[in-house]
């Protein structure tokens, strides 16, 4: 009996030494909580709670929860061996992880509020320099010529085209008056192809002030083979000129006001993407038009792309139609009004990106997978039909630009170059930008404009992050046929133009239309072979 009770007492005993330890842990539990919270207090309220307003509150709310659900079930774990024994592992568990926690916080504190601090002021750039278009303006003269400066000139005629806009002709002129202190004589030209022939064949013309879009105009009029190459009368002509001053010209873009909330309608923006050296805001003629529809509720996304030939009425031609990428030439706002015109719709945002700046990109990311329909060899660059894993940023633009490998040409080099967007969006969702934030936003800053508010994509990024969607990604590439015809740009010299295919294009109406309206859509697999779900966590 003696035994029998010695051993009673001696299980007491252990449970009340275990109660103890179990109440001890489980108030060391609570102030590891404490301290973590405020460390995690820290950080979450950095910038005005700057981390917050890209997560939101729901992960954080569900991690505080779980975190509590924890603590409370430790601590209800009494009345038995076995219950103090799990509220003793569950606290020392938990206690070991908040300590971590607790202290890579403190490691890491300033790296992890340089990421928001970066993504945000990165996102001021981008939406601010989107304000803005620039035109570079250059008072050329052939490479012979002796004049090296404005005053070499000043006694000259000086060709200057009327189609350039007035605002930046008296830009122009008064730059000119302010560097010589006399008034520019001008020779007034409407067509660019005189001008380049004046020039160069007649001595009574030796300046003209152009701008690089009218360069290419000129190398390229008359060339009208779908080749790539130029072909024209003066495809040489920057080779034969030089130039001596430049006046940099800064329009504001027009303000698109719309009132779409992102995360819960339909909205639509217009990608364009140019290939130009230097300044982001300088125009550009737009050698990629996609119209991105984005419907937050269905979870789809419809990706109509537009080939760069297509001839059609800009929005300032009175009719006349032109290469669909000229519209670039004119500014962001033609080729977004253009493409309204053509479909019917309105868009909501634009994005305009640097084709070049991409390379600096990709490769920042590590390069990005490439699923390719077909097997084909083009400037030193070997892609094979299927998948092609980490292709760099040089190689991944050859896949983008390449139409003469494929019989359906411009229109698959339109499905590659939604294929290389869609690659870097996805790359992008992964957790390789938080290894690499910091070459990807310096890339971003200097290769991308957008008129979507820092509001609407914080709001993205907190959708993504709370919601977790599936989204569903298709696309669609309206078709043509080929054929030679004058442009507006270049009203005396034929070019290759794409006539548009109208059952194609009201295809592509009648997908974005079934979108606005939340109405799931299928693309036919042999009118696109894109169409896959993706899934980010």
């Amino acid at each position: 009996m003696s035994n029998t009770k010695e051993t009673v007492t001696d299980v007491v005993g252990k449970c009340k030494k275990l109660k103890v330890a179990s109440i001890v842990l489980n108030v060391i539990f609570l102030m590891a909580t404490i301290i973590f919270n405020g460390f995690m207090y820290r950080w979450i309220s950095a910038n005005d709670y700057l981390a917050v307003q890209y997560l939101g509150y729901k992960k954080l709310i569900f991690a505080e929860s779980v975190l509590l659900l924890i603590f409370f079930i430790a601590v209800a774990l009494k009345g038995g061996k076995k219950r103090y024994i799990f509220s003793i592992v569950i606290s020392v568990i938990m206690i070991i992880a908040l300590i971590a926690g607790s202290i890579l916080e403190v490691i890491y504190h300033n790296k992890i509020v340089n990421v928001f601090n970066k993504a945000d002021k990165t996102l001021d750039t981008i939406v601010e320099q989107s304000k803005l278009s620039t035109d570079e303006y250059g008072f050329y003269v052939l490479k012979d010529n002796k004049a090296e400066s404005l005053a070499d000139i000043k006694d000259y005629s000086i060709g200057i085209s009327q189609t350039y806009p007035k605002e930046d002709l008296q830009v122009i002129e008064d730059a000119f008056e302010k560097e010589v202190s006399q008034k520019m004589e001008k020779q007034d030209f409407k067509d660019p192809m005189e001008m380049a022939k004046r020039l160069l064949e007649n001595e009574e013309t030796k300046v003209l002030v152009l701008n690089n879009a009218m360069i290419e105009l000129i190398e390229n009029a008359g060339d009208d083979d779908n080749d790539d190459k130029k072909n024209g009368e003066y495809a040489d002509f920057s080779s034969k000129i030089r130039c001596i001053y430049t006046v940099s010209v800064k329009n504001a873009v027009k303000t698109r006001s719309n009132e779409k909330k992102v995360t819960s309608e339909c909205f639509t923006v217009y990608v364009s993407g140019i290939d130009v050296e230097g300044d982001i805001t300088t125009k550009s003629r737009s050698d990629v038009n996609i119209i991105m529809t984005i419907n937050p509720v269905t979870h789809q996304v419809l990706l109509v792309s537009t080939p760069r030939d297509y001839y059609v009425p800009l929005s300032i031609s009175g009719g006349s139609c032109d290469k669909l990428t000229h519209a670039g030439n004119y500014g962001i706002d033609v080729s977004i009004d253009t493409l309204e015109q053509l479909y019917g719709i309105e868009i909501d945002y634009f994005v305009r990106m640097n084709f070049t700046g991409f390379v600096n990109i990709i490769d920042a990311l590590g390069g990005i997978d490439l699923d390719s329909d077909y097997t084909f060899y083009t400037h030193g660059c070997q892609f094979y039909e299927g998948l092609n894993e980490d292709v760099p940023g040089d190689k991944a633009i050859w896949f983008a630009r390449e139409r003469h490998s494929f019989a359906d040409g411009d229109r698959q080099r339109g499905k590659n170059q939604m294929k290389v967007i869609e690659s870097v969006i996805k790359k992008c969702m992964s957790p390789t930008l938080l290894k690499r934030y910091d070459d990807i936003m310096n890339s971003v800053a200097e290769s991308f404009q957008t008129n979507m508010g820092k509001g609407d994509i914080r709001a993205l990024v907190n959708f993504q992050v709370d919601e977790s969607p599936k989204w569903k990604i298709q696309t669609y590439s309206v078709s043509g046929t080929g054929g030679k015809a004058t442009t507006y740009s270049v009203p005396n010299a034929y070019a290759y133009v794409m006539y548009p295919d109208e059952e194609s294009v009201n295809t592509a109406k009648a997908f974005m239309d079934d979108m606005n309206h939340n109405k799931k859509i299928k693309v036919p697999k042999d009118d696109d072979e894109e169409s896959e779900e993706t899934s980010e966590e």
